[in-house]
């Protein structure tokens, strides 16, 4: 777990340092012993405009009555006019109800809301100071207005071009396997006669750590697998190797003709007995594995991606694509429970070497504006009959059913077109640190949350060529500061 400064959080901190009030402060409060009860904004929206925006009216302000704010804590989309705004806004029995409005000459506009409640006000220059003034004339209150809008698409996959970096290990490298074992990274890398396995402590800052590994030659770099303890791969004869840390490996025993999954402690692959294929698992469990299905993949499926339900006793992993034991593609996507595997659906294209992985994306409510988040699974890449695949692919309910996701998920046009790639998630903390200044009235404000980062190694491009490279990405809400 890292520690990082959000670009995107620094910004609205500093924009609540502007807009923080010195006449408000909570010391004011208890010196003078105002009542503002009688200065108290009520209620606060803006009115319908569908020229602006679908649904404007249904957007939530916050009202806070400790500091004097009124805000939108879910920002308005990307690229909103908020320039000419009417609002509805109801208040304590005042006198005078005013919102002085910043202006281009960095002046301010007076307009008298008691006597113009259609007035058209404009928030695009940061805060609006509203003042209430109570019927004594005597207790006045100012509160600050803002209307946020987001900077960026929150919804959108985000893949940083800049935040690439070259794959760790052997200069060219020929072949290359990533996964994840505990809370590390491992790639091995490999140009044809050696061997070198580099560890990520810190995948966001790239801090790997390579060392030389001593497996023999002709290993079969692409069918590195993790379970929850150690790694496994296949001899250039398919005998199954096992190592705790990628540099020295000892062999387990058993002729395999794939690995399919890792599984807890365990690893689950297919043999080949008598003409037939079958599951296995090491360490073998001392139970009878089933015959392999003729459209269950021998090779070529995605990593594995692990869940729990609670219509399950026990944990699942799930698999998707591949080449049968017929040699044909497949899209089908499998579940295995420790004991039996299952398949889900059919309804991805059928192609080996897609990636996929589990994450959170978020999704704009249209009706309130707000963004929600959604655990579900992501897939694409891979190669096809036809050549290499780019559509990004979404299921809702673990597997069971995909549909292409929006365009906001799909990779932008600088990623190529990949087989074979891995798609690993790590989570980095992002931190905010408040200014100097700034006082939260919240009993324990967000500085601190854990954003997860996708990350896109390796790959083979429609040419054929390795692509050395790492990708990281994100959804951008999840970079996004926690509302409090």
């Amino acid at each position: 777990m890292n520690k990082i400064k959000s670009i995107f959080c620094l910004p609205l901190a500093m924009g609540l340092l502007a807009v923080a009030p010195s006449c408000n402060s909570a010391d004011d409060y208890e010196e003078e012993n105002y009542d503002y009860s009688v200065v108290a904004v009520k209620s606060f929206s803006l009115k319908s405009n569908s020229n602006v925006l679908h649904n404007l009216d249904s957007v939530f302000f916050t009202i806070d009555l400790n500091s004097a704010q009124v805000f939108n804590a879910d920002s308005l989309p990307v690229g909103t006019n908020v320039s000419e705004l009417k609002v509805n806004l109801t208040t304590s029995d005042c006198s005078s109800v005013k919102f002085f409005v910043p202006n281009e000459n960095g002046d301010t506009a007076e307009i008298n809301f008691t006597d113009d409640a259609e007035a058209k006000i404009d928030f695009s220059r940061g805060p609006v100071k509203l003042r209430l003034v109570a019927f004594d004339q005597k207790t006045t209150r100012d509160y600050f207005v803002k209307v946020n809008v987001h900077k960026m698409v929150p919804d959108s996959l985000y893949w940083s071009e800049i935040a690439s970096y070259a794959l760790p290990g052997i200069t060219n490298p020929t072949a290359q396997k990533s996964v994840k074992m505990g809370s590390n990274a491992y790639c091995l890398t490999t140009d044809g006669s050696r061997y070198e396995m580099s560890v990520a402590y810190d995948l966001y800052h790239a801090a790997w750590v390579t060392k030389p590994s001593a497996l023999p030659a002709g290993a079969k770099v692409n069918t590195l697998t993790a379970s929850d303890d150690a790694l496994y791969i296949l001899s250039a004869s398919n005998e199954l190797l096992r190592s705790a840390d990628g540099l020295q490996w000892t062999g387990c025993g058993v002729t395999w003709q794939g690995i399919t999954v890792g599984y807890g402690n365990s690893v689950v692959g297919v043999e080949q007995k008598d003409g037939n294929f079958y599951h296995a698992i090491y360490p073998a469990n001392g139970e009878a594995m089933a015959k392999v299905a003729p459209n269950f993949p021998i090779s070529g499926n995605a990593g594995a991606v692990g869940f729990s339900s609670k219509w399950s006793q026990s944990p699942q992993v799930i698999t998707v694509g591949g080449r049968t034991a017929s040699g044909a593609l497949t899209g089908s996507t499998w579940a295995f429970d420790g004991h039996t595997w299952a398949q889900l659906s059919n309804s991805l294209p059928a192609a080996e070497g897609m990636a996929v992985t589990s994450y959170t994306v978020a999704q704009t409510d249209t009706v309130a504006w707000r963004v929600v988040e959604r655990d579900v699974m992501l897939a694409f890449g891979g190669r096809s009959a036809e050549g290499n695949l780019r559509t990004v692919y979404l299921s809702v309910d673990m597997g069971l059913n995909w549909k292409r996701a929006d365009k906001m998920l799909q990779l932008p046009d600088y990623i190529p077109s990949l087989t074979g790639a891995d798609l690993l998630v790590f989570s980095t903390q992002l931190h905010i640190a408040l200014p100097a200044g700034v006082r939260s009235r919240a009993v324990a404000p967000i500085t601190e949350w854990e954003c997860p980062y996708l990350y896109l190694i390796g790959g083979v491009d429609a040419s054929g060529a390795l692509q050395p490279k790492v990708w990281r990405g994100v959804v951008n809400h999840l970079s996004f500061k926690p509302l409090q």
